[in-house]
């Protein structure tokens, strides 16, 4: 796997569950992923990697979870995952658990997609139209959680055609051997894997300029 270039007229940035629930000690999630979110700085690096994408005019995306009373009310035969977090009442979309946590509200260079009810957002909200609407077809990604939405994006936008950077420091899980587990899915699966700091660097730096209008 080499380098994948970073182009601001076709690359995208894409945080999975950015948001309290995943992220912060308030959040339902924090007592089985708190103690790798601190360990691995991963709320300051997915800070460092939006800033460096603004400064390098590429786009970020919010792939976020959201339920409703409705769905925590009536969904039925559910996995593992899904069980967890409905017990927990998680990304209620009327809770504080939810919302994207402060260090990433979004701006001007960030768009929040519509909730995906699995995994991949693929599935379930409108992220594909998104990115090939806007001629899209690399995307870097990061976020919550290693093993399941993250692992999951990673999965079906490689089906789907798409070239993967996987920052493989910027994520967490609810242990570590889920952790490691993803780390080697994702070196398997994606294009690249790479960590934070290389990808802010090429973020920073993108070309905003073709080779050919550079020498015109």
């Amino acid at each position: 796997m080499g380098d994948i270039t970073i182009d601001p007229r076709n690359t995208a940035v894409l945080f999975t569950d950015p948001q309290v629930d995943a992220l912060k000690p308030e959040g339902v999630m924090w007592d089985q992923v708190g103690d790798l979110v601190e360990e691995h700085d991963v709320v300051s690096k997915l800070e460092r990697l939006q800033d460096a994408a603004r400064e390098g005019d590429v786009p970020v995306f919010y792939s976020p979870h959201y339920y409703d009373d409705d769905e925590f009310e009536s969904w039925e035969e559910l996995n593992g995952i899904d069980q967890k977090m409905f017990d927990a009442e998680m990304y209620h979309v009327d809770g504080e658990g939810s919302n994207i946590i402060p260090e990433l509200e979004p701006d001007d260079n960030t768009f929040v997609l519509s909730s995906h009810k699995h995994l991949s957002g693929f599935w379930a909200n409108d992220i594909q139209a998104q990115f090939t609407k806007r001629g899209i077809d690399t995307i870097v990604i990061a976020g919550m959680f290693a093993n399941l939405c993250v692992e999951s994006h990673i999965r079906d936008a490689i089906e789907n055609g798409f070239k993967v950077v996987a920052v493989t420091d910027a994520t967490a899980a609810p242990g570590e051997d889920f952790l490691e587990a993803a780390k080697t899915n994702a070196e398997m699966l994606a294009h690249e894997t790479a960590q934070t700091d290389d990808v802010v660097d090429r973020l920073r730096n993108a070309p905003q300029t073709s080779p050919i209008e550079a020498e015109e």
